[in-house]
């Protein structure tokens, strides 16, 4: 079967955006362009590959199959592509990273300056995005890296990396229990709290912390974005919550206090580096990927 990658990169964005309008808007390609090659696609296997519905395109059970396919041929030949430019070592190359939030901010753009300071050639993606859907991409090899937050051990992806940290709270340098060695999950209940919404696994571990201590914690802002819980904090007598190396950086310069926290059952969060499974990285993402592993914590500390 002698499919054109075009023809797959094609399909696939279909297959994602949900429309061929939508998938014309994101590729740069006229619609025309795009429904020929899903066309010929059609025509070669002789089967559809999308069910035609009045709100877009789903894939048919046939579209499934191939798009399991196509994420591995197009990974294959961008290695390829990769592999052939980086022949002169680390002087070229491109390293996709899809990571939560909450390490998108500070600690993953830390170790990409360091990178690029030794190795300007190499270019960068960052993507931030929920867990599963970092677990999503690498499976699809959509990226190279992925670095997630995981309640439990990963099956889906090859993991190059796990730990199990701690969560903690963050004030501003001026807060009332900024000289403190430690605080309670009673003493969060004391004052205005951010948090990251329910269905995060911040909030999973939190709030079953709190129930095994009869607390309620109810957070003063609710909010999706971690970037936007930050001033909140900066500006008032509030706290916030995040794995204890997510700001190195910024408690480091003195712009937030950490506080560990005590409580009768664990506030700790797996965290893993995961790549695709039975995939070879290119040169510039394995050498990253060797600079991130060793900015986290070695494993069991």
């Amino acid at each position: 079967m002698a499919m054109q990658t075009t023809a797959l990169r094609y399909f696939l964005a279909v297959a994602r955006d949900g429309t061929i309008a939508a998938a014309s808007a994101r590729l740069n390609v006229a619609p025309s362009a795009i429904s020929r090659q899903i066309a010929n696609l059609e025509a070669e296997l002789d089967c559809p590959l999308f069910e035609r519905r009045p709100r877009g395109m789903v894939l048919s059970q046939a579209g499934e199959l191939l798009a399991r396919h196509a994420h591995q041929v197009l990974a294959s030949a961008e290695q390829v592509v990769t592999e052939i430019k980086e022949l002169d070592g680390l002087q070229r190359g491109l390293v996709r990273i899809a990571t939560t939030e909450a390490f998108a901010i500070d600690l993953v753009p830390g170790v990409i300056a360091a990178f690029h300071a030794r190795y300007p050639g190499i270019r960068f993606e960052l993507s931030a995005l929920p867990p599963g859907q970092v677990t999503h991409r690498v499976i699809q090899g959509e990226v190279d890296l992925g670095l997630t937050f995981s309640l439990e051990p990963s099956i889906g992806p090859a993991v190059a990396y796990r730990n199990s940290l701690d969560m903690v709270a963050l004030c501003a340098p001026d807060h009332p229990l900024a000289g403190q060695p430690a605080i309670g999950l009673a003493d969060l209940a004391a004052y205005p709290v951010a948090l990251l919404p329910r269905d995060t696994t911040l909030r999973t571990v939190l709030d079953a912390a709190c129930a095994a201590e009869g607390i309620v914690i109810e957070p003063a802002f609710a909010c999706n974005v971690l970037a936007a819980i930050l001033p909140f904090v900066r500006r008032t007598r509030g706290l916030t919550l995040m794995s204890s190396i997510a700001l190195q950086g910024q408690v480091g310069r003195g712009e937030f206090r950490v506080l560990p926290i005590r409580s009768r059952r664990s506030l700790a969060r797996g965290i893993e580096v995961q790549t695709m499974r039975d995939r070879r990285l290119p040169r510039a993402a394995q050498a990253f990927l060797t600079a991130l592993v060793a900015a986290l914590p070695p494993v069991g500390e």
